[in-house]
């Protein structure tokens, strides 16, 4: 596990950017062999303090839920020196859990096919339409949010309708997501990144939420999945 955690280290290194205040960056960290398990940290400063933070989340893909003890979060206790990178507090966070991602065989180059990417600086669209260039299928993502604000606060909830249409021309429609899940404090989503599990079977949304805050707001990543029927 000491040789897989330098070759993340290193891959991280190589292509992760540094964000200035609370807008983390994310890590997909790949998929279990059968799928059922997804493995993600995101990292960054926070903005109030400047101190460096990371959270670590591993998710059972099937039941759209974390796993025991699948959730870790660190924050440092004193800001860095010009020049670091704050990508050190998640790599702490896994040498923490490093006996738990190997319980669940998570395989840091298994991560999955992007079939939708958000690049950052374009606008987010509703619905998202697109097609999968390996397989000729046909997609559309709605999101539907439900926000209530009282002065700065926030709660909101959204699901996401989905509608598949293969290159036969079965379709198929779902929806990803609970609505009545309320998270205090969001005033916001964006869907980032839609994922193919390696399985074929299995769909990772990765979505951003803005966390209402007086001096502005933050930014955090949550996954939704969903198994396609």
């Amino acid at each position: 596990m000491k040789r897989i955690l330098a070759i993340i280290i290193a891959a991280t290194l190589a292509v992760a950017p540094i964000f200035a205040g609370d807008v983390p960056t994310l890590v997909n960290l790949g998929f279990s062999p059968d799928s059922a398990y997804f493995l993600f940290g995101q990292y960054g400063l926070d903005a109030s303090s400047g101190f460096p933070y990371a959270e670590l989340y591993l998710v059972d893909a099937k039941r759209n839920d974390f796993v025991k003890d699948g959730v870790a979060r660190f924050t440092a206790k004193s800001p860095l020196e010009a020049g670091q990178d704050p990508v050190g507090a998640l790599f702490g966070l896994y040498r923490d859990r490093m006996a738990l991602v190997s319980k669940f065989r998570i395989d840091h180059l298994a991560q999955g096919r992007i079939l939708y990417l958000l690049v950052d600086g374009e606008n987010p669209i509703d619905p998202i339409s697109f097609r999968d260039l390996a397989t000729g299928d046909r997609w559309t993502a709605i999101l539907r949010p439900v926000v209530v604000e009282k002065g700065d606060e926030a709660s909101s909830s959204f699901s996401i309708d989905i509608k598949l249409t293969t290159k036969a021309g079965v379709e198929k429609a779902f929806t990803a997501g609970n609505p009545t899940f309320i998270r205090n404090g969001v005033r916001g989503y964006v869907i980032r990144r839609i994922l193919l599990a390696p399985d074929g079977r299995t769909l990772v949304f990765i979505v951003e939420k803005k966390l209402a805050a007086k001096g502005g707001d933050s930014v955090r990543y949550m996954v939704e999945t969903v198994r396609i029927p």
